[in-house]
């Protein structure tokens, strides 16, 4: 039992403007993002998210991937124009 209550305060929250400060965008596009299911969230209101700083790790990881997958794409097609 200890070990999950220890567990539980390695858990880290954000709010949807702290994570649309820390990635420089609006607010609205973080909103956007929990919408579509691109971003995990938890509804802890009528309007209130929050979201946890392992799920905002992971959404950064899959978006950086296909980033660069998108670059490699653009890079090679632009060598064969």
């Amino acid at each position: 039992m200890r070990q999950d209550v220890e567990h539980n305060n390695d858990i880290s929250f954000l709010t949807t403007i702290e994570v649309a400060q820390l990635l420089r965008v609006h607010q609205r596009t973080v909103q956007r993002w929990i919408s579509s299911n691109n971003l995990k969230a938890t509804k802890v209101g009528p309007r209130i998210w929050r979201i946890r700083q392992k799920d905002l790790d992971e959404f950064l990881q899959i978006n950086n991937s296909r980033k660069q997958a998108e670059e490699d794409i653009n890079s090679n097609g632009n060598r064969n124009t």
